[in-house]
């Protein structure tokens, strides 16, 4: 089905965003995670024995006591994986605190979801039981959950969406590249509103394989990252069709911009033009200059040469009148889903009063930088 292009004259790239949602170990709202959030409350914690089994890695910022109860049956429960949770909360808490109604146009709204891990932990639990067992004791529903676009694909058939329907996976940044593709798809008219954040498991053998390619922070690195896990999303509608329906939006985009290096898959770049590219771009998109920014959702997530070049980039940036902070990552670590929580994070700032815009920088292994200019609506 095809929507209505937007009325001439409006700028691509912007939407309201009038739902959030938060599944993580330092809040299972939204409301929850900004208010623990902005108390300084962090989830990031030592690993226990039986999670650390010989990783070099110290921290984790896990979500061990979920449970997809009370919101999910628990039938319905067994057939998700881990991931799929997720993400079926978060979207069904963004989708309600809206007040949106997809029943009154399954086609009008879509989904993109970034991850970095998603089907990690079904697909393990399938392989361990195909090659220590027999194929035919693998375990059927695990199958279907196996793949990175399980989470955005459960979530639009338990909610009944039926527009776009997107998965990206590229690491770090991934919720703010399912931000740019929604933006897109509410501009080009395929969609009226989407669903747009990233979700995250953490597991043993994900850890595993991260902390053998040096990207995890412990006992022989100083620098690196420390893994979370959860889902964020915001619903991101196009703004006449929001404001038509009598939508009290929480935030607007006002600006986006991407750039990139060539880096292997798993290293970061520190590459200071890149991430002013990219800081610039989404101020220029966004129409404003560095003064109008009065929030900052930093990159930072401990790996050092990254850290650095954002913090020097940043300053020639603001000319050393650096914005109020909100560090998102120290408190719940990195993963693709970190961007989704600092949008999340940015958007319940802006609506309660407490900044005017901010500033949302994602950058990310393999060369991949991305920052967001919300502001309030």
């Amino acid at each position: 089905m095809t929507h209505p292009a937007p009325s001439p004259g409006a700028r691509p790239g912007r939407g309201l965003v009038t739902g959030t949602g938060a599944v993580s170990p330092l809040g299972r709202s939204p409301g929850e995670f900004y208010r623990r959030l902005s108390s300084g409350e962090r989830a990031v914690r030592p690993l226990a024995a039986d999670e650390r089994r010989g990783l070099q890695a110290t921290h984790v910022a896990s979500f061990p006591a979920f449970s997809p109860q009370p919101e999910i049956p628990a039938m319905k429960a067994r057939r998700l994986d881990r991931g799929s949770q997720f993400a079926l909360i978060a979207c069904a808490q963004a989708v309600a605190e809206a007040g949106y109604r997809i029943d009154e146009d399954h086609e009008a709204i879509g989904i993109a979801m970034g991850t970095g891990s998603a089907g990690a932990g079904a697909l393990t639990e399938f392989l361990r039981v195909l090659f220590l067992e027999s194929p035919e004791a693998a375990p059927p529903f695990h199958f279907p959950n196996t793949v990175a676009n399980a989470p955005a694909s459960q979530t639009s058939i338990e909610l009944k969406i039926y527009g776009p329907n997107v998965t990206i996976t590229q690491k770090d940044p991934s919720a703010l590249n399912a931000l740019l593709f929604s933006s897109l798809a509410l501009a080009s008219g395929r969609a009226r509103a989407m669903l747009a954040g990233a979700v995250d498991e953490w597991n043993f053998f994900y850890a595993m394989g991260f902390d053998r390619v040096g990207a995890l922070r412990g006992e022989k690195r100083a620098s690196g990252i420390v893994q979370g896990e959860g889902a964020f999303v915001v619903l991101l509608e196009d703004e006449e069709s929001a404001r038509a329906r009598g939508a009290r939006p929480l935030a607007r985009l006002a600006g986006i911009a991407t750039a990139g290096v060539a880096s292997e898959p798993y290293r970061f770049a520190p590459d200071p033009a890149a991430i002013a590219r990219a800081v610039r771009g989404a101020l220029d998109d966004a129409g404003v200059g560095p003064d109008a920014i009065d929030l900052w959702l930093p990159s930072r997530d401990g790996v050092a040469d990254m850290d650095r070049a954002e913090a020097a980039v940043m300053g020639e940036v603001f000319s050393g009148r650096l914005p109020r902070e909100l560090a998102v990552k120290d408190a719940i670590g990195e993963m693709a889903a970190a961007g989704g929580a600092q949008l999340v994070a940015a958007a319940r700032a802006l609506a309660e009063g407490s900044a005017r815009r901010a500033l949302v920088n994602s950058f990310g292994a393999g060369g991949n930088f991305l920052a967001a200019v919300l502001e309030a609506a």
